[in-house]
């Protein structure tokens, strides 16, 4: 099995899932009759249904495929994406102002864009939003087909220490297979791959029917609120709400296989773009108690009264996994049992039927481990502690944080509730006055002791889970568009990363991300929002970490996907369906 794959090589029947013997997603004869079919007149006992393969668009364009074919061009993106990961972008928590010098980095990337992309400078419409958001439009001809919008961002995460590296962190190496730096698969990849495939459709003298955007945010890592938030804004008041047919943004669970490695013709390939996000909340506790000398302390001191906080916060009520049909993994593991039945767990389609989403959430999430699980449940994590000044005397203010990816089902008022419902009686126990400071909650106050308080509030406005993106190619005809792209990208070459030569087949399906990317902002642009970086286990390693790499195979099959997607998508016209 494949890394990726899972914990037992079991055998389930098909029956299982009530799912016709001859309903097979890949016998030998063409499919296209029968989802054209499908797509036409839904079924509801359908089981992941795939969209049909996308036919290439017969607009005169070279193929796809040279991104990975010729060298000329492999040696120029390699070049490419090394250059771009030379220049450190990176993004602090604490950076609130476009002006402040410490973003001259992200001036000089954009200087570097314009010299290496003359063709996409030239001939879009280039806008500055908040100083150093980026917005390019590719206006179409028809004015009556919804846009297209593609995002990445332009800032990384910080280095801690550069001699931890194999390489120096922006020396951008190539090795002659990975890319690696900070910034080389989180998200400098998809710019560069996105920038490389439009200057390469402008040199076929490409014009577009659909108008096409980029937005680049410049501070994603930091939350988002200078780049992309203005960006949205921006965009809202040009184009109005829902204006766009889909957004694609970085993120998901990108490509993975299920089957035999002894034998490439059982692998089954599952495309997994991330159609929601969890919500998130960072809760911030702070304590201010009296001070003094520490040669005659209290029972407890401030730092003893958070300790008990934190140890009650992760010890009582703690979250379920949860796993109910509106979440896209069901939809994902369903796809499993039906194509990849020899991989999977022997439990699972049962467990399926079942429709118990407590049980189901348990035994996947113990079955897959935590990368898994916390896609189906709330997480909590005490992440910041400060406290004290000095040894000999009593601290006086001491705060925590502790961050919350909210699961689906919950929201963080409950999470607000079950902290305050934890620590009331910690609090009262040390007579202490607990505060509620929340936006858009009326802030109370219990207790008498003013010198001894306690206050929750949040560190920014709380985020609800995102809007699940509709995954049903029976009845989204964006979803079965860009699905079938999707398979027909990935099943037109054999993995680069194998030495087999046989081409995969492909399901797509969604899932949803744990963290959150710039998309947070633009949930009222479209209904169909993607976060997908569409790259194979294995071909991109150690994001947000030491020896952050990319594998230059994997950064080309991204570039298929952009590629072939705007030409389908400018091809098509769903008014006419």
């Amino acid at each position: 099995m494949k890394p990726v794959a899972l914990l037992g090589l079991v055998s389930v029947p098909s029956l299982a899932l009530n799912i016709p013997a001859q309903q097979l997603l890949f016998p030998d004869a063409d499919l296209s009759s029968y989802y054209n079919n499908l797509l036409s007149k839904p079924s509801a006992q359908e089981i992941c249904p795939q969209a049909p393969k996308v036919e290439t668009p017969n607009d005169g364009l070279h193929s796809s495929e040279i991104f990975l074919s010729d060298e000329a061009f492999r040696a120029r993106q390699a070049d490419r994406l090394s250059r771009a990961v030379q220049i450190p972008t990176t993004v602090g928590d604490y950076m609130k102002d476009p002006y402040d010098d410490a973003f001259e980095p992200v001036v000089k990337f954009q200087s570097l864009l314009e010299k290496m992309f003359p063709l996409v400078h030239d001939r879009a419409e280039v806008e500055h939003i908040n100083r150093l958001g980026l917005v390019f439009t590719f206006k179409g001809a028809d004015t009556t087909r919804k846009p297209i919008l593609f995002m990445a961002h332009q800032d990384v995460v910080p280095i801690d220490d550069p001699s931890d590296w194999t390489h120096p962190p922006f020396a951008g190496v190539f090795d002659g297979e990975w890319i690696w730096g900070r910034g080389a698969s989180d998200c400098k990849n998809v710019l560069i791959g996105l920038m490389s495939v439009v200057e390469d459709l402008l040199s076929q003298d490409w014009k577009p029917k659909r108008t096409v955007l980029f937005a680049f945010g410049f501070d994603e890592e930091s939350h988002g609120f200078l780049g992309a938030g203005s960006i949205s804004a921006a965009l809202e008041k040009k184009y109005g709400k829902d204006a766009f047919d889909f957004i694609l943004d970085e993120g998901g669970m990108g490509l993975q296989t299920l089957g035999n490695e002894a034998d490439a013709n059982d692998d089954v390939l599952y495309a997994l773009p991330a159609v929601g996000e969890k919500g998130s909340l960072d809760l911030i506790l702070d304590i201010a108690v009296p001070g003094g000398h520490s040669s005659i302390p209290p029972a407890h001191t401030g730092i003893g009264i958070m300790a008990q906080i934190l140890y009650e916060l992760e010890r009582k009520e703690l979250f379920p996994a949860w796993l109910d049909t509106d979440h896209p993994a069901h939809g994902m593991l369903e796809c499993q049992a039906r194509y990849s039945p020899d991989h999977v767990e022997t439990w699972l389609a049962d467990k399926l039927a079942a429709q118990d989403p407590a049980a189901l959430g348990e035994a996947v999430a113990s079955s897959r481990g935590p990368a898994v699980r916390y896609t189906m449940q709330t997480s909590q994590a005490a992440d910041l502690i400060h406290g004290g000044v000095k040894t000999n005397a009593l601290p006086e203010k001491i705060q925590a944080v502790v961050n919350y990816r909210v699961a689906l089902h919950q929201t963080p008022d409950e999470l607000r509730e079950r902290a305050v419902r934890l620590i009331t009686p910690i609090a009262e126990e040390h007579n202490l006055t607990m505060r509620i400071a929340f936006p858009g909650v009326e802030e109370s106050t219990e207790g008498d002791a003013s010198d001894r308080t306690i206050t929750l509030s949040p560190l920014s406005v709380p985020l609800i889970p995102a809007p699940i993106s509709p995954t049903d190619p029976l009845t989204s005809k964006v979803w079965a568009r860009f699905s079938g792209v999707a398979r027909s990208v990935f099943e037109s070459h054999p993995n680069p990363l194998s030495k087999s030569d046989t081409k995969p087949k492909v399901v797509v399906s969604g899932d949803v991300m744990t963290g959150n990317t710039d998309t947070r902002f633009y949930w009222p642009l479209s209904k169909n929002i993607y976060r997908w970086s569409p790259a194979r286990a294995g071909g991109t390693l150690n994001i947000h970490t030491v020896d952050e790499r990319i594998r230059l195979d994997v950064h080309l099959e991204g570039m298929m996907l952009y590629y072939d997607l705007i030409r389908s998508f400018d091809d098509w016209n769903e008014k006419s369906e």
